[in-house]
């Protein structure tokens, strides 16, 4: 059931780049253009996105969604355009170069960003969701050229030290990781394991990661929009399992030998992308993400 869930919301995430890549030019410029997305989309929600590319269609169905999901359009967004700029950013000024991506789903981030250097790049997901993914890229007409090295894990039955090559700890690598895939669906004592794994890269390595403010586990009218409700999860089997309070982020970091850098909730990225649009919007704000580097 985990991957059934990984899966659906895997397809609603690339429906909205889909929308949001839908939109002209001009409402696109401080968001992201995702031309794959629309590739990953069952029959019903591909149907949303071919709407979503009829002018004045895009901003009715924004709304539609923004509304029934309480924000989730307006914080995906933002949060995929945030993250793509630290990339980025971070790629720049700091020599990155190989960038790990943990639970990418169907994002396609790796072919869809301008990096400028040369780069290794690292996508680690469960085996199910990334063939999907790569079988996907494979038959598409104009396939990506990208290299990347696809390593699958089920991190709930599999252990990172044999799964996960070691060269991609040597000392020449300056890595980047990306885990925006939500880590509340973990238990603790996996979540323990992944970051005992990320504290072992070089210092100076970055991680971006996402998590969701703790308070929402047990005070679900604490925040406007849980678009997947702690009931709904259990009718899937599934529950959330690991949040954090922002006031202890960086004592938990620690424990790691990481420093924390960045931390951010959705109305924050929201108002860094849309600007003083954003003072209408709302929802999720319990989704933060996250920069620390490895000491």
């Amino acid at each position: 059931m985990r991957l059934l869930l990984a899966s659906r919301s895997a397809a609603y995430l690339a429906l909205f780049r889909a929308i949001a890549s839908n939109r002209l030019p001009s409402q696109r410029r401080y968001l992201f253009n995702d031309p794959f997305a629309k590739y990953f989309l069952p029959p019903s929600l591909r149907m949303i996105a071919s709407l979503a590319a009829v002018p004045g269609f895009n901003f009715i169905i924004s709304k539609i969604l923004d509304s029934r999901f309480s924000g989730a359009l307006s914080s995906c967004l933002a949060r995929t355009r945030l993250i793509d700029v630290m990339i980025l950013e971070t790629i720049r000024n700091f020599g990155i170069n190989q960038l790990i991506l943990f639970g990418a789903g169907y994002d396609c981030r790796i072919h869809r960003l301008d990096f400028k250097t040369k780069l290794a790049f690292v996508e680690i997901d469960h085996p199910r969701l990334q063939d999907a993914k790569r079988n996907v890229l494979e038959n598409l007409k104009n396939k990506p050229t990208e290299f990347i090295d696809y390593i699958p894990v089920d991190f709930s039955n599999q252990q990172l030290e044999t799964t996960i090559p070691h060269h991609l700890l040597k000392s020449h690598y300056k890595t980047l990781l990306i885990w925006e895939g939500v880590t509340n669906s973990l238990t603790i004592p996996i979540a323990d394991k992944l970051f005992q794994y990320f504290s072992k890269f070089t210092s100076g390595t970055r991680i971006i990661f996402i998590y969701i403010d703790d308070k929402v586990l047990t005070h679900t009218q604490s925040f406007l929009g849980t678009a997947i409700s702690p009931k709904e999860l259990r009718q899937h089997q599934e529950s959330w399992n690991f949040g954090m309070a922002p006031s202890k982020m960086k004592q938990f970091l620690e424990g790691y030998n990481m420093e924390l850098l960045y931390d951010v909730d959705a109305d924050d990225y929201r108002h860094l992308c849309f600007g003083k649009s954003a003072d209408k919007m709302n929802g999720l704000e319990y989704y933060r993400v996250v920069m620390a580097v490895v000491k």
